[in-house]
């Protein structure tokens, strides 16, 4: 319920987050007021869980003469007693002509340390650089409270083997909807997988080649697997490999990723790989007939690998 106040390497953090913004404002011209941008409403779920989404809307509007520029926008839960601040959502909203009224819906998720009591929804324009409710309305709060309450989060481990299940069935999915036939799962490249998410996590730069130098097919090869294989008119020889990692909450060119919700997890990562024509290629291609995925986790980001044969 919500109150009103009124084979290439896919890394999906660093290839989806690449637009620059300008914050600037528009120039004023003698005469002009200029843009004039105040928080005209805000509104929000009663409930907050930690570590869960959280839902609400807030309404920008331009009471200047001036188009405004692009303007950041922070939403945050505030305790009533404590006065500790925990920040929901934070994006940057495009331009807004004069007289005009934008309604943002956000999701966003609330903190897992985030103290359980009485909270209110505040929305603010930090450019104004004031952090108090005051007449300008570049801080609004919402009138009614927000109760936070703790909530068990999933297991970890669970939660990992829920995105790897998810991304089989997708991967699948994928192949069918192209006339593909299925791949097998075979625990011994998942193995694999698994052993070289976990060497990549907490890296900002993901590569195939590892730190001893050895590519997909050689960490197969070291681990027993065979890597060679008849196919129709020849053989083929070597093990292709689909890399990527991400976030959860609000990751840049993919929305809202809960981190709650392990297909919601693996749709990102697999929306990525889609997305990208060497990954694409390694899911749909009709030679191999085997397949297996690794997650690790590591610092608020998943990192995923998932091995072809």
């Amino acid at each position: 319920m919500k109150s009103s106040l009124f084979s290439p390497v896919l890394i999906i953090r660093l290839f989806l987050i690449g637009t620059v913004f300008s914050l600037s404002s528009s120039v004023v011209y003698a005469g002009s007021v200029g843009p004039v941008l105040v928080i005209s409403d805000i509104s929000g779920d009663e409930d907050a869980f930690s570590g869960y989404p959280y839902n609400g809307s807030i309404t920008l509007e331009n009471q200047g003469d001036q188009t405004s520029g692009v303007t950041k926008v922070i939403v945050f839960l505030k305790n009533s007693e404590t006065e500790k601040s925990y920040t929901i959502y934070s994006d940057l909203i495009d331009p807004i002509r004069p007289k005009e009224a934008r309604t943002l819906d956000f999701v966003g998720t609330a903190d897992e340390e985030i103290i359980p009591g009485k909270y209110y929804l505040h929305g603010y324009l930090p450019e104004s650089s004031i952090r108090e409710l005051d007449n300008t309305k570049t801080l609004a709060r919402n009138v009614h409270p927000v109760l936070v309450t703790p909530k068990e989060l999933p297991d970890k481990d669970v939660l990992l083997q829920d995105i790897i299940t998810a991304i089989s069935n997708q991967t699948n999915e994928q192949r069918m909807v192209s006339g593909i036939s299925s791949l097998e799962w075979d625990d011994s490249l998942a193995e694999i997988a698994d052993g070289y998410a976990k060497e990549i996590s907490g890296s900002t730069f993901l590569s195939h080649t590892d730190s001893s130098g050895r590519g997909p097919s050689e960490r197969a090869e070291e681990a027993g697997y065979p890597i060679t294989k008849e196919i129709e008119g020849g053989v083929r020889i070597g093990i292709s490999e689909n890399l990527a990692y991400i976030g959860t909450g609000m990751v840049a060119g993919v929305g809202y990723v809960d981190p709650t919700d392990p297909t919601a997890i693996a749709r990102a990562l697999m929306d990525g790989w889609m997305k990208s024509p060497g990954h694409r290629e390694n899911i749909l291609d009709p030679l191999s007939d085997r397949f297996g995925v690794g997650i690790f986790y590591h610092d608020g980001y998943y990192y995923a690998v998932s091995n072809f044969w």
